[in-house]
């Protein structure tokens, strides 16, 4: 009886093993003939085998890289995934032409790409299932034989640890809904993570996955930029498919950066399939393979590895790390995302209701019965060391108290610290200007665990220079939660500078760098104000703010408007709103309201404001003001513009009028002013010194492309260049106060050397040029401290 079970326990062992393989087929790229015992190594130069006669060679599809070296061949190192593919190998020196024929397919299937997608069709709906793992090997660290400490002990738990287990394990269920009419819906119906409950701090960004996309790698202009070579005609699935290779060379002929395997349908130039590498540079690897559905084509499933943490992260790790205390040898965290589309169908009816709301979704009931409905849709079942993953995470994660430890780190980077059923104000605990010298605040606001319905928030503050104590407190309903309606009544009384508009919308890591612009600053007003605004996204990416508010003012520096006497406080009713419009910008949709998951530019900022002259020391004006973000990529770098508009129409005090965002610090010199960069300002202007009722800005940033000048460190440099222009109708109405009007063009031009120190300290040069450069050269140049977060 026991040798029976010996044997089938062998069976199921030889089983597991020959369903782990993948089949590697090695080829000549001239003469497509296989290559014979083509030597085939792993990472670390281990000797895994050699082909065969016909070129082939089976490997175990745990290793992430092999390395092929072959007489008379090019070496060539491959990234595997889960699906069998061919290798080609070149001879060592290779043409870089493209061929015209691998051109023309890949132009025809560019062309052809809207009526080969789903959207082609009137409407369809299809699941998914999605597995995210991240995996360790075993041999990152070393074992210790005779454990003496705590450290060493802990540090052989984690080596068995990863023996048997991965990293990290979660899994996703989805919906996906499409009408010419109504548009798309992406619905999260299930989730689970490792050792997590809480299904915010599981949020892998559906941004990365290309299904039912035109890959990006595949456009014309990236085309340009790669060689492409065509390999053959083949029969997959019953059609006549055409074989391409694109790749690109790095700075020998040995290093590829691309390396793509394309296969194109021959009658409706449909992509059938893509493998490999994207980049070498980021390290990422793709499969998607897709099948025809009534006259398209649509994703069937799709594999993406990513290399997190390379051996130069490591090597530097073990560099700071005390003598005597564990080395990490290779850890390289591998990041995998398994996608498979399941159930396509069309047509399907819909109701214009079910795609209300932001395109991305977690469904209310998102928690319930979650294992059931991710088992309904797995394609297959977890291996042992996966489903050993979620048994031991959840064991660590409730020991040791995590999931509420990343809560905190998750904090850090939004600037809320959630304490219980309120989140703390972390990035306003600490600041500094001319003005009140060192300033303390307090606040936060309730978060969903109190309601979700609403939100309480307030905060008060004193400095260390002026006596006034000053506070806020705003009440929040969310009216529309589908669109982020949100109706607010603020009461504040605080101080702002003179004549610099207070942007909406920023994001936490735009606080953080603006948080330098107002150390040098003394000219401060108080206020005090009573609001009432409505904030809703109408059309998705387009927030538009409505707000009526009571205003009182009163100048906290040397000045004097018209006839008024100088400690007189203004009395202002407005009415304003303000748009916001990012097309790129991508919402999830929670049961608590919506959250970002994709960030990027352009970004355009409205706003238009109207002063109502109904009391005593008021004024009637019109204000315009108008902003513009850009970035670009090219071959030298990546390049950021931000413009700025803004009108005055009617009379008003400095307070409300356009201050020229200077940020320098005064000194007599180079180093006496030396200080901190700013954010969207001017580095060689003094706070204050110029102001404008009219006026128009540009700010251009270009961030040159790194320079690796060692194995462990690179350079980041950034070329600067800012303009200003603008005009004030009645200078003279503005009294005391000292400064000018930038009416010949202010402007300014810098380079900086980024991330230096800590990965986020490095250091700027900027100089004042034309119409407002002195004529000692040393008062031109300003050196300051850069951080890039």
């Amino acid at each position: 009886m026991s040798r029976k079970i010996f044997i089938s326990f062998l069976n199921l062992l030889l089983f597991t093993q020959a369903f782990a393989q993948l089949q590697i087929k090695v080829v000549n790229i001239n003469n497509k003939q296989p290559v014979v015992n083509a030597h085939i190594y792993d990472e670390s130069k281990n000797l895994l085998g050699k082909t065969n006669d016909q070129g082939i060679f089976y490997i175990n599809n745990k290793e992430d890289k092999i390395l092929i070296l072959a007489d008379s061949f090019a070496k060539k190192t491959e990234t595997l995934g889960k699906l069998n593919k061919t290798i080609y190998l070149f001879p060592p020196k290779t043409n870089p032409k493209s061929d015209p024929l691998a051109l023309k397919i890949i132009q025809k299937s560019w062309i052809n790409r809207s009526k080969n997608n789903p959207d082609f069709l009137e409407n369809y709906r299809f699941n998914s299932y999605v597995k995210f793992t991240l995996d360790v090997p075993s041999d990152s660290v070393k074992y210790i034989t005779n454990p003496k400490r705590k450290l060493d002990s802990l540090n052989n738990a984690f080596k068995q640890l990863l023996e048997k287990n991965l990293l990290f394990i979660g899994e996703r269920i989805m919906v996906y809904k499409y009408d010419k009419k109504y548009g798309k819906k992406a619905i999260i119906t299930a989730y689970k993570a490792g050792g997590l409950n809480n299904p915010e701090l599981y949020n892998i960004s559906m941004s990365q996955s290309m299904v039912n996309t035109y890959p990006e790698i595949l456009k014309p202009k990236e085309i340009q930029n790669n060689v492409v070579k065509f390999i053959d005609s083949l029969n997959i699935n019953g059609r006549k498919t055409y074989e391409i290779l694109m790749y690109s060379k790095g700075k020998s002929e040995t290093q590829f950066y691309r390396n793509l395997d394309i296969f194109v349908d021959a009658e409706s130039f449909a992509l059938v399939k893509i493998l490999g590498n994207t980049s070498k540079i980021s390290d990422v690897y793709y499969e998607i393979v897709y099948t025809p559905y009534q006259g398209i084509w649509h994703a069937e499933s799709e594999y993406m590895k990513t290399k997190i943490l390379s051996k130069n992260f490591i090597n530097k790790i073990n560099k700071i790390l005390p003598k005597g205390l564990h080395t990490i040898t290779k850890l390289t965290t591998t990041s995998t995302v398994e996608s498979h589309f399941l159930n396509f169908e069309s047509p399907v009816s819909f109701t214009a209701k079910e795609f209300q709301g932001y395109e991305y979704q977690i469904d209310k009931n998102v928690s319930q019965n979650s294992n059931e409905k991710i088992a309904s849709l797995r394609t297959d079942s977890l291996t042992l060391r996966e489903a050993s993953t979620y048994n031991q995470l959840n064991k660590i994660f409730q020991k040791y108290k995590l999931e509420s430890k990343l809560r905190f780190l998750r904090s850090l980077s939004s600037g809320e610290l959630e304490l219980s059923f309120f989140s703390l104000d972390l990035y306003n605990l600490f600041s500094h200007n001319m003005y009140e010298s060192f300033r303390y605040q307090l606040g936060g606001h309730t978060n969903y665990k109190l309601s979700t319905n609403f939100q309480i928030g307030g905060y008060i503050a004193k400095a260390t220079r002026d006596e006034e104590v000053k506070a806020g407190g705003e009440i929040k309903f969310f009216i529309n939660k589908k669109q982020g309606g949100e109706l607010s009544f603020k009461a504040e009384t605080d101080v702002l500078p003179a004549g610099r508009t207070k942007i909406k919308y920023l994001t936490p890591k735009d606080e953080i760098s603006a948080k330098s612009n107002n150390i040098y600053n003394d000219t401060y007003f108080s206020y005090r104000k009573l609001e009432l605004s409505y904030q809703q996204d109408f059309f998705k990416n387009l927030d538009i703010t409505f707000s009526v508010d009571y205003q009182r003012q009163r100048a906290e520096f040397d000045y004097l408007f018209k006839d008024y006497n100088k400690d007189t406080w203004f009395n202002f009713v407005n009415t304003a709103i303000r748009l916001r419009y990012a097309p790129k910008v991508k919402y999830l949709e929670t049961p608590v309201g919506r959250t970002t998951f994709k960030d990027s530019p352009p970004y355009y900022y409205l706003t238009y404001s109207k002063s109502w002259n109904l009391f005593d020391r008021s004024t009637a004006t019109h204000r315009l003001y108008l902003s513009a973000v850009y970035t670009f990529m090219n071959k030298l770098g990546n390049t950021k513009i931000t413009g700025n508009l803004g009108a005055i129409f009617g009379e008003t005090p400095i307070m409300n009028t356009y201050e020229g965002m200077g940020v320098a610090k005064h000194g007599h010199n180079l180093w006496g002013r030396f200080s901190v960069r700013g954010f969207q300002s001017f580095e060689t202007m003094d706070p204050a010194s110029f102001f404008s009722d009219k006026f128009a800005s540009i700010q251009f940033t270009h961030y040159l492309r790194p320079i690796r000048v060692s194995e462990f460190k690179s350079l980041h440099f950034a070329l600067i260049y800012n303009g200003l222009i603008g005009t004030m109708k009645n200078k003279s109405d503005h009294q005391l106060l000292d400064f000018d009007v930038p009416k010949d063009y202010y402007q300014e031009f810098g380079v900086e050397a980024n991330k230096l120190l800590l990965g986020i300290i490095g250091v700027g040069v900027y100089c004042r040029l034309g119409a407002y450069q002195v004529s000692n050269l040393d008062k031109n140049l300003y050196i300051k401290l850069t951080l890039e977060i």
